[in-house]
């Protein structure tokens, strides 16, 4: 899960795929993906495997203007798609593209998320087709009704007609949002952790290409990354039950605790974040914690917390091959359902130098800034 380099026999947890880690294009997309070895969930997933064509790099149509017959093929996928129609689509797909895709509920349940996070399509702005390598593309650029973002649909076609590529994604890359924390957010734990997984592309961080989870973070206690020799169970890891603590004060509105913890390598818990706590801050903004150890949470929902109480002990529950920390914040309350958010913390010491505010990255060593 992490593409850095790591001393040998010291596997970190929470680390991004090795997708990720290619030189790949910086967008984000929203695309059928199946989780390792768990139950397939949908997310924003990576614009393509290098090589493959962005709304950044994608050429003008030629002057002899769009392909009619690609034209007409990708509107008609595209309704079928919005439709439901997805018996039809999931048959005409590549066996590459149905690794990735899943089955048709998979499928199905990707159009969900789509309708949950997207909306409706309200209006198409523009329609080309073009050729890259052995694939012929058609991509509309539209307007839906439940997001400000322009998206785009994008439908790559073997020789033989058969679907090689297909994502809905939003145009601007995650690099390109402009916002600022208004949590007066602290690192929601002491101590020295190393960052995974943080920062706004897909080399720093798996989570840029998640449109709900885009500017989450993956940590785990530094002193993991200098282990020796490689861990038999999870509760080898020093990142196994440290606590977890509320990033700022809020009320607590979602609470789940009894997720089995995995064995190490394995992704079989439900739900994908597996035990956690999700805090309302009162402005429209919500910290989700993930991974817990099963039995730790400490909060239920209703709660009021403080900054800095303990809610949890990290653990390796729901999608995690590993102990580690996900922290996500977002504007609902829903972990994976709603838009993520950047998080700016304030007052920590990234590789040593003082942070006032700040976003850690993928490679850092953070931990609190004293008091005083």
């Amino acid at each position: 899960m992490d593409g850095t380099a790591e001393p040998a026999g010291s596997p970190v947890p929470g680390r991004p795929s090795a997708l990720a880690g290619r030189r790949c294009r910086r967008v984000a997309e929203l695309r059928p993906t199946r989780a390792a070895a768990a139950a397939a969930v949908f997310w924003l997933f990576l614009a393509a495997a290098c090589g493959r064509p962005s709304a950044e790099d994608v050429p003008p149509a030629d002057s002899a203007g769009p392909s009619l017959e690609v034209l007409a093929v990708g509107r008609l996928d595209t309704e079928r798609f919005y439709e439901g129609d997805l018996a039809v689509l999931h048959g005409r797909m590549t066996p590459a593209l149905l690794a990735e895709a899943g089955t048709l509920e998979d499928l199905r349940d990707f159009r969900g998320k789509v309708a949950e996070l997207a909306g409706r399509e309200e209006r198409v702005l523009n329609e080309e087709t073009f050729s890259e390598g052995d694939l012929t593309y058609y991509r509309r650029t539209v307007r839906f009704d439940g997001t400000e973002e322009l998206m785009a649909v994008q439908w790559g076609y073997a020789a033989d007609g058969a679907i090689a590529d297909f994502f809905v994604r939003p145009i601007a890359p995650a690099t390109s949002v402009e916002y600022r924390t208004l949590t007066p957010l602290r690192l929601p734990f002491e101590g020295e952790w190393y960052v995974t997984s943080g920062g706004r592309t897909p080399e720093e961080n798996q989570h840029s290409v998640d449109y709900s989870n885009r500017f989450a973070y993956d940590l785990v206690a530094a002193s993991d990354r200098q282990r020796s020799r490689p861990p038999r169970t999870a509760s080898d890891y020093d990142t196994w039950e440290r606590p977890i603590l509320a990033p700022a004060a809020g009320v607590v509105v979602g609470a789940l605790g009894d997720v089995p913890d995995n064995p190490l390598s394995v992704t079989e818990g439900t739900p994908s974040i597996g035990n956690h706590v999700v805090i309302d801050h009162g402005n429209g903004e919500f910290s989700v914690l993930g991974h817990l150890r099963e039995g730790s949470v400490r909060v239920a929902a209703g709660d009021t917390v403080a900054a800095g109480r303990v809610i949890g002990l990290t653990g390796n529950s729901g999608n995690s091959t590993g102990p580690h920390l996900h922290y996500n914040l977002q504007d609902g309350p829903r972990p994976n359902g709603d838009r993520g958010l950047p998080a700016q913390f304030l007052d920590y010491t990234a590789d040593g130098r003082p942070v006032d505010r700040g976003e850690p990255t993928r490679g850092q060593v953070v931990s609190p800034r004293a008091s005083g």
